[in-house]
């Protein structure tokens, strides 16, 4: 497994937890969300959360249509500061729902879904952060499978009794989604992934460095 890396968010994502740190209210920009408070906190709580257990620094940062982007949400890690930053698109009120991506957690709390969502994207900065780099072949594919597992191991961790309906539901969005996890088979990967006992064995590591390397080895395997 080479290392290096810098990394951008695409379409619909999955995939983290209740790591203790308090920000203030409507803080890191999601003041127009629907379940705002709630959502501003997780955003914060969760993502340096990360941010400390593996350190780097984090930010938010809104984006308009200055800024060409394709996605409601994207990371971008930047290397030499050791900075991870969540631009936060305004441009689609109607992405403020998270209407999309709950219809396939319906039944989960919504504090599970929020965190596992901000989990997703924090995994890709510590990928970044931790120099794991899948190499050429399906690089973006396999970036996001780890994404995805590394929101499941949030789930296993902060809401164990939850994770089996997760693990469920995350399956079910993403046999639904279109572009890359359909041009690579990505739901019968992840199916692989979710199953396999290495990746159990990874999920249930406490340091969280040696946690990202032995998530990111299992994926490496496929």
């Amino acid at each position: 497994m080479e290392k290096s890396g810098c990394f951008n968010w695409a379409g619909l994502a999955l995939a983290c937890a209740m790591v203790l740190c308090s920000t203030p209210l409507k803080a890191n920009g999601f003041e127009d969300f629907d379940d705002a408070e709630l959502i501003d906190h997780i955003a914060g709580s969760v993502a340096r959360g990360y941010g400390r257990m593996h350190g780097y620094s984090v930010d938010f940062k809104l984006i308009g249509k200055e800024t060409p982007h394709q996605s409601p949400l994207l990371v971008q890690y930047n290397a030499p500061l050791k900075r991870c930053t969540f631009l936060i698109s305004t441009r689609d009120k109607t992405w403020h729902s998270f209407e999309q991506y709950l219809e396939f957690f319906d039944g989960l709390p919504k504090q599970v879904v929020y965190e596992a969502f901000f989990a997703h994207e924090s995994g890709h900065c510590v990928q970044m952060k931790e120099k794991i780099d899948f190499g050429p072949v399906r690089r973006r594919h396999r970036e996001e499978l780890y994404a995805d597992v590394f929101a499941l191991s949030h789930v296993e961790r902060y809401f164990p009794k939850h994770r089996k309906a997760f693990q469920e539901a995350q399956l079910k969005m993403r046999r639904a989604a279109l572009g890359i996890q359909n041009e690579y088979d990505f739901y019968k990967e992840l199916l692989r992934l979710h199953y396999s006992p290495n990746l159990q064995s990874a999920l249930k590591i406490k340091n969280p460095q040696d946690r990202a390397y032995s998530i990111a080895k299992v994926v490496d395997l496929l």
